[in-house]
């Protein structure tokens, strides 16, 4: 999770690393699932929401580029 999610997102992006935020809202607030809840707000599924976004992976990610990711991403967590 990060803080500063859009700014984090457009920190990467400058650096040519995509990002995806696949549950901008969460599952409780989708459509097929709102009227079901039975437990109230969920706060911590909406801080998640808010927070949680996706990095490059998949299985052919060379270690170059996986550590020019992480490297990226902590540079830019930090400022």
């Amino acid at each position: 999770f990060v803080e500063d999610r859009p700014r984090v997102q457009a920190a990467l992006q400058a650096e040519g690393i995509p990002t995806a935020v696949h549950y901008p809202a969460p599952l409780s607030h989708q459509p097929a699932y709102a009227d079901k809840s039975r437990f109230g707000p969920l706060p911590r599924s909406e801080w998640a929401a808010q927070h949680v976004m996706s990095l490059p992976m998949h299985a052919d990610l060379e270690a170059d580029v996986q550590k020019r990711i992480v490297d990226t991403l902590a540079r830019v967590v930090a400022t």
